[in-house]
Parts: structure tokens; sequence; C-alpha cells
């Protein structure tokens, strides 16, 4: 019964179950607000998100799918050092190594500036729902390859991996909800969407927080856990105002490129590429970067002795 399900999951219907927990969960969303509350929902950010997505969706199937999927076949069939016949121990095996995977990738996607440039689209909406949970650039996220990689060599089957990362990424969907308030217990083992809010705030106190995608124990054990505590104001410290899908796909690589531009020393443009966002060549904050302003401040000191 179970490798039934894993078999369907992970089958041909795979992108159509995605897509139909994305845009059941929108519409779903869009109609709470049309009856609970009217005129609060951002119509044009919202069509912004669904653009990116499909383009996500097309421009990374490739690179995002294929190739990652052909590449854990080749290990699991020619280098794996156990084989994992227990369906419910390849589940649980899979699942930790893609959690691990993805709360690892996304921490970098933070603290790497290349990496953040890819990953800002997705905190580049200023609302908090549903569409924004699919809302990236083609290039993020592809390190999570890790996880899948790892699964292989331990034993447990490309088709299992792959059914645990559907359900998890409907998870991912869902716990953008803006409609969802305290869950109580939940709260502190689970990424839900409170916690999730936190993690695409921009106040100092909630950014680089909260990166797991289902089980927030990850963050409480890494030291990146905060808990919600005044609402969070959501989308980059620096606003995005673009609802075209053609140009706002690369806010984040524009940002960055004033950032090298503003540089003189060639050192100092590559410097951005790898050091964190609020990194600066002068020590000055370039508006990205409140939470470290202290930190900033010091190094300005230095730089100018």
């Amino acid at each position: 019964m179970l490798d039934r399900l894993v078999e369907f999951i992970a089958g041909p219907m795979s992108i159509w179950l995605l897509a139909g927990a994305y845009f059941g969960m929108v519409i779903g969303e869009r109609i709470f607000y049309v009856l609970s509350r009217r005129g609060e929902y951002n119509n044009a950010d919202a069509l912004c998100s669904i653009g990116l997505n499909l383009m996500n969706s097309l421009l990374g199937i490739v690179v995002g799918f294929a190739l990652p999927f052909a590449a854990s076949v080749w290990l699991y069939e020619n280098a794996r050092i156990f084989t994992i016949d227990a369906i419910w121990l390849a589940l649980v095996v899979a699942f930790v190594c893609h959690e691990l995977a993805y709360y690892w990738e996304h921490r970098l996607g933070h603290r790497v500036g290349l990496f953040w440039a890819f990953h800002s689209i997705h905190h580049s909406s200023n609302e908090f729902n549903h569409s924004t949970a699919a809302r990236g650039f083609y290039l993020d996220g592809k390190l999570q390859i890790v996880g899948a990689l790892t699964a292989s060599m331990l034993g447990v089957s490309p088709t299992v991996y792959l059914a645990i990362v559907v359900v998890k990424s409907a998870f991912g969907i869902w716990n953008h909800a803006s409609y969802v308030g305290d869950l109580g217990w939940m709260e502190k083992v689970f990424a839900t969407p409170r916690n999730h809010m936190v993690h695409h705030a921009n106040q100092p106190k909630y950014i680089d927080k909260n990166y797991a995608q289902v089980l927030i124990v990850w963050d409480r054990l890494f030291g990146t856990f905060q808990p919600y505590e005044e609402h969070p104001v959501v989308g980059l410290v620096t606003p995005v105002h673009d609802n075209n899908p053609l140009t706002a796909q690369f806010a984040g690589l524009g940002q960055l490129g004033e950032k090298m531009a503003a540089a003189t020393r060639w050192q100092d443009k590559l410097a951005y590429l790898w050091r964190p966002p609020e990194w600066s060549h002068d020590g000055r904050c370039h508006g990205v970067c409140p939470k470290y302003a202290p930190q900033l401040a010091a190094a300005g000191q230095l730089l100018r002795r």
C-alpha cells in the first residue's frame, strides 16, 4: 500500500499534484480574502509571483529536476553504500537528507552574496501568501542536490526521495498561508506559517532566521530560531515594487550589480559574490544591512585608520 502511494506521488502525476496544490491553495486563499478580507489582497503582486513561478518551472526543469534525478539514479545503481528495502525506513532517511540539505542550502542562500542575488527574488514580494511560495529565480536552490545524492548513496531509491520532495514542497506552499494563526505546540516543532512569516520579515531581529522547511527543530539545533513576536513586516530591506515578472526576476542581480559597481578595486567587486549580503567594501551600510549596522560601523572605523 505505502509502496504504491510513493510510486503514485513520484510518478508522472507528481508535477500535476504540485501544480494542483499550488493553484488550489492560491485560489482558496483568494476566495477567503473575497469573503472575509475584501480589498486586502494584492492581485498584481500575486500575478507577478505566479508568473515568476511559471518561468522558474520552465527554465529550471533540466537544471533543477532532470539532471539531479539522473545523477541520483546513477549513484543509486552504481555507488550506493547500503540498500534500504524497508519503505518506511527509506522515507525517514530521505526526509532527513532533504531537510538538512534544504536548511543548509537555504542558509547559504542568505549568507553568500551571489546566492542571495538568486534567492532574494523569493523574498522580493511585499506580501505573504500562497502565491509567494513558488516565487523564485531558476538558479536558486540548486545546491539541494546534495541531499538527493546523499540519499542515493545511503540506499534510498530516487523514486522515494522524489516522493518526499513532492510532499515537502506541498507543505512549503501551505506554510506561506496568510490566514493561519498561532498553532500552539506545533510552533515549537514545525515551520508553521507564523514561523515562516518571521523568515520573510525585514525587521533586524527577524533577518536570517527560521530557515527550515518542515521541522523548525533544525533552527533550534543550529541557533537560527526566532519566535514570532511583533507582527512581521515582509519583503526586502530595500523593497522591490516591480510586478512585472520579466524584470522582477533580476531584482537580486540588479542590487548585487549596483554594489559591485560602487567598488573600485576588482578584489572588492569579486568579494561581493561570496561575502554576505550586508558586507560592503568601504564599511558603510548600503541600505540592506540594518541588522549588521554596528558591525559595519566598527569595520568602517578600521578601514579609515
